[in-house]
């Protein structure tokens, strides 16, 4: 049985480089999405970006799926792609490091059970009227919290307005100076006050974290998730049902499959066996 198998690919992308084209690596060997990674990187490139749907049709085109190794039947045919979202990446919109005292910006206040990802759709914060932090979805419209600074001194002001969270971070940017951090447990009790006095369940503060990047660093600007995917509060990897025409699901990182690597170097010319106008298989 390979354990290789080796393809390039001019669309293919690891790092944002253009041509010349990237060998494309389909590793048949069980390991977690960490370990993949960290092979990928010590003997390749990185695990594989995936940048459009005739990305996505390479690797299933590429891969036979009868010599796929597995070990759950549940997960057969699936291979890590370079896809994943750090659930612990929560920070503050204000990134200025001189508004901070040592430990201010990890200031964290989440109510029991919080955050929780539900459904695998929350990443951007909210005080509650209980007084601490909770995690919901970003297109949910509440009212902000905004905050003007002067050195290191924030004072709050509550905007009687519900908008999504990026509406609200942009609007405290061009009226104030951004959606509001809370450093401390003060500023905790001042913005609770806030939201208890208008009466509010919940409104925005400038607690958000990362979602979807591939593992070069890159945004999402192709998806192939299978519905209702990515639906897992901690499944943060990414695999592709190879079967299934790739769909991409939301996996628990420490499931054991096998993976796809890319690297910057194109194979020798002797090995190259067929050209198309954008692929060289060897």
């Amino acid at each position: 049985m390979e354990m290789f198998h080796f393809i390039t690919a001019a669309s293919l992308l690891c790092v944002a480089a253009a041509p010349p084209p990237l060998l494309l690596v389909f590793v048949n060997e069980l390991m977690t999405w960490p370990d993949a990674q960290s092979f990928c990187r010590q003997n390749f490139l990185d695990l594989v970006t995936v940048s459009s749907m005739e990305d996505m049709m390479l690797l299933t085109d590429m891969v036979d799926l009868d010599s796929m190794v597995y070990n759950s039947s549940d997960f057969k045919y699936r291979a890590w792609i370079g896809l994943s979202e750090d659930l612990n990446s929560w920070r503050w919109s204000i990134t200025d490091p001189n508004f901070y005292r040592d430990g201010e910006a990890a200031f964290r206040n989440w109510n029991v059970g919080e955050p929780n990802n539900f459904l695998g759709a929350e990443s951007c914060g909210v005080m509650t009227h209980f007084g601490g932090f909770a995690d919901v979805e970003c297109v949910k419209l509440n009212k902000p919290i905004c905050c003007d600074v002067q050195g290191h001194d924030a004072s709050f002001v509550f905007i009687d307005q519900p908008m999504s969270w990026p509406a609200a971070q942009s609007f405290c940017r061009q009226h104030h100076t951004d959606l509001a951090s809370v450093r401390s447990s003060s500023e905790s009790e001042q913005i609770k006050g806030l939201v208890q006095s208008a009466g509010e369940k919940a409104a925005w503060i400038g607690l958000y974290r990362n979602t979807w990047l591939w593992a070069d660093g890159s945004k999402v600007t192709f998806s192939h998730w299978r519905p209702p995917e990515p639906n897992g509060s901690v499944e943060s990897c990414v695999a592709s049902a190879l079967s299934d025409g790739g769909v991409w699901e939301d996996l628990l990182c420490s499931r054991l499959l096998p993976f796809f690597c890319c690297d910057g170097e194109p194979p020798q010319k002797h090995d190259v066996i067929f050209c198309s106008h954008r692929f060289c298989f060897v």
